[in-house]
C-alpha cells in the first residue's frame, strides 16, 4: 500500500507523522525513569513542564486512532480505484488485500514470538501472550472485514459505500461500552483465548472494539475521498470535509447520550463511545489541515515520506529492537524505566532518525537483497 495518488500525497504525511509519533512515544514511554509518575500527574499539572508532558502525552494516545484510521482510507480509496466490471475476486486490489491481509496477522503473531523460550516451546508449551490481539492482527483482520463488506456491498443496491462503513464504524464504537462493562468475564464465552482477544479476552491489546471502529471509519473517509476525488483540490473541500463529519459525529454523540438515559450505566456508556468518537474527529481535523498542507507541500522521495510508505517494515523492526520481539534481547532489557528526562528525549530523537535513514535507502536495500537471491538461485538455474 506504499503506492498512493498523488492526490493523496498528503495521507503519506499523515502515516509519516503516525509512525514518528509510534517511535518516539513507545521509547520515551518505556524509558523515561519518572514516566508512571508523570503519567499519575498528567491530569493535574503544578509546573510547565507537566503541561508540555500533558499536551505530549495527549498527543501520543492519539497516534493508535490516527495509524488505524489512516489504514483505512489507503486501503479502501484504492481499493475503489479499481475495475468494477471485474468480479470480485479477479481484482487486483481485493487479492493483493487478501493476501496482504494474511501476512500482516501471520507477522503479528510471530513478533509474540520469544527465541529464548525455545525449550519451552518444543516441550509443548506456549505463552498465553502469544494468544494476544495485538496492532497488526487488529489491522489484517480489519482489512478482511473491508473487503468482506466491499463484497456485499457490490451485492446489494445501496449507492454509497463510505454510507456502509460508517454505520459499521459508529455501531463498533456504540457497542464498544457494552463490551468492556462484561470485566473479567471474557467474549466469547468458553471459547479458545485466541478468538477471545479478537473481541474481550485476557490478552486483548487492540481488540475490534473499539479499534475496528477507526479503521472502518478511516475506509468511509476513503470512499468520500475516492468519490469526490475530483473536488479535493478545490480551496472549500477541507473546510466542508469537516464540518460534514462534525456534523455526523455530533448526531452520534446526541444518540449515545440518548440511549444512555436508558440503559445504565450511563457514565460508561457515554464517556467510552463519546472518547472514541472524539479521537475520530481529532484525526479528521488532522487529515484536513493536511490537505491544505500538501498544497505547500514539496517533499516527494525524502525520508520522512519514505516513513509513511514503509509503515510496516518500520513497525516490525521498532517491536524487535525496543521490546525484543523474537529475538529477545531489545533496547528495553537495558534501559527500561532507567533514563532522565534529557537522555530519553535524546534517545527518542536517534530512535527515529535511525529509522528515518533506514526508510530512505530501503528501496536500495530491497534491490541488494534481490541481487543476492539471484546469484544463490542462478547456479541451479544453468544447472538445469
Amino acid at each position: 500500500m506504499s503506492q498512493v495518488n498523488s492526490r493523496l500525497r498528503f495521507i503519506d504525511v499523515g502515516r509519516s507523522v503516525a509512525i514518528i509519533m509510534m517511535l518516539q512515544g513507545h521509547f520515551i514511554s518505556h524509558t523515561l525513569s519518572d514516566y508512571a509518575e508523570r503519567k499519575a500527574n498528567v491530569h493535574s499539572p503544578e509546573s510547565f513542564g507537566d503541561v508540555l508532558f500533558t499536551i505530549w502525552s495527549h498527543m501520543r494516545g492519539l497516534t493508535a486512532p490516527l495509524f488505524f484510521t489512516i489504514t483505512g482510507v489507503v486501503f479502501v480509496y484504492l481499493l475503489l480505484g479499481g475495475d468494477k466490471a471485474q468480479g470480485f475476486f479477479k481484482q487486483k486490489r481485493v487479492r493483493k488485500g487478501i493476501k496482504r491481509a494474511l501476512s500482516i496477522i501471520l507477522i503479528g503473531y510471530i513478533l509474540q514470538l520469544n527465541y529464548q523460550n525455545l525449550d519451552y516451546y518444543l516441550s509443548g508449551r506456549i505463552n498465553q501472550r502469544f494468544f494476544g490481539f495485538h496492532v497488526l492482527q487488529c489491522i489484517g483482520t480489519g482489512i478482511l472485514i473491508l473487503l468482506t463488506l466491499y463484497g456485499l456491498f457490490r451485492l446489494s443496491k445501496l449507492k454509497r459505500f463510505s454510507v456502509v462503513l460508517m454505520l459499521a464504524g459508529a455501531s463498533v464504537f456504540l457497542a464498544t461500552p457494552f463490551i468492556s462493562a462484561y470485566g473479567d468475564t471474557y467474549l466469547p464465552r468458553n471459547f479458545h483465548a485466541i478468538f477471545q482477544n479478537v473481541i474481550h479476552g485476557p490478552n486483548s491489546f487492540f481488540p475490534w472494539f473499539p479499534w475496528l471502529g477507526f479503521v472502518l471509519c478511516g475506509g468511509a473517509i476513503g470512499a468520500v475521498l475516492r468519490e469526490f476525488k475530483d473536488s479535493i483540490r478545490k480551496p472549500l473541500f477541507p473546510v466542508k470535509f469537516f464540518l460534514t463529519f462534525f456534523g455526523i459525529v455530533l448526531v452520534f454523540v446526541g444518540t449515545i447520550k440518548l440511549i444512555g438515559l436508558y440503559i445504565p450505566p450511563e457514565e460508561i456508556m457515554v464517556g467510552r463511545a463519546i472518547s472514541s468518537a472524539l479521537r475520530l474527529t481529532e484525526v479528521v481535523l488532522f487529515i484536513s489541515i493536511l490537505m491544505y498542507a500538501e498544497r505547500f507541500w514539496k517533499g516527494r522521495n525524502n525520508a520522512f515520506i519514505k516513513m509513511g510508505q514503509n509503515t510496516l517494515e518500520i513497525y516490525v523492526l521498532h517491536v524487535i529492537l525496543l521490546y525484543g520481539a523474537v529475538i529477545g534481547i531489545g533496547l528495553t532489557r537495558w534501559y527500561k524505566h532507567a533514563l532522565p528526562f534529557e537522555y530519553a528525549l535524546l534517545g527518542a530523537v536517534i530512535f527515529v532518525l535511525i529509522f528515518a535513514v533506514l526508510a530512505k535507502y530501503l528501496d536500495h536495500i530491497r534491490a541488494f537483497i534481490g541481487r543476492i537471491k539471484q546469484l544463490i538461485k542462478s547456479p541451479f538455474v544453468r544447472s538445469k
